[in-house]
């Protein structure tokens, strides 16, 4: 009786060990495979270009005119400087249509088209936005027609080589039927050294 019990034990003793290192491998497994929880998607830093892609204007439209006027300006920054897809300079092309009053997108021949010559053309020469700047606060008037105007003006340093060249942009904002601010249309000025 006492050789079946020592039997017994050493087999009890065999299965705990084996159990144990079923569970520890199990543990390993499963600790080796978890993914660090820092860094899921929601996490990681956006590039430029993701930011504006992935920008949703029925919900997050700018709010003021000199917001919509920031917007344009950092877009045109991005195309000008940042590598990305076909598809992506599709999309920040729509976020910038949706910037822009219906008026102004009516007299757009050839839009996107149009845009992408123009970024092309720029980044062929090395041209490139470094900075800008929104200069002055909303100066808003309320036409006789009930129309919502709202005047800004962006310096905007345009970079050819090593040479940059300030140029005043004057930006004529429309509030639309839903009360957004659109862009209806700018006029450009080179900037004289004494303007800040």
């Amino acid at each position: 009786m006492e050789e079946s019990t020592k039997s017994g034990i050493i087999r009890a003793i065999i299965i705990m060990v084996l159990a144990a290192l079923i569970v520890l491998s199990v543990f390993v497994i499963i600790t080796r495979n978890r993914k660090d929880p820092n860094t899921t998607t929601e996490d990681q830093e956006l590039t430029e270009v993701q930011k504006i892609t992935t920008l949703d204007l029925s919900k997050n439209y700018p709010q003021t005119p000199s917001t919509v006027v920031d917007l344009y300006a950092r877009i045109m920054k991005v195309m000008y400087k940042q590598e990305y897809t076909d598809d992506e300079f599709k999309q920040m092309a729509n976020v910038l249509a949706g910037t822009f009053d219906s008026e102004l997108l009516a007299n757009q021949s050839n839009w996107p088209d149009s845009l992408r010559n123009e970024v092309n053309e720029k980044r062929a020469g090395d041209y490139s936005i470094p900075n800008y700047e929104v200069l002055t606060s909303d100066l808003q008037e309320k036409r006789s027609n009930g129309e919502e105007i709202a005047n800004v003006l962006a310096k905007i340093n345009l970079r050819h080589g090593t040479h940059t060249t300030p140029y005043n942009y004057l930006f004529v904002l429309r509030k639309d039927s839903e009360g957004l601010w659109k862009i209806l249309g700018w006029t450009i000025s080179e900037a004289t050294d004494t303007e800040k």
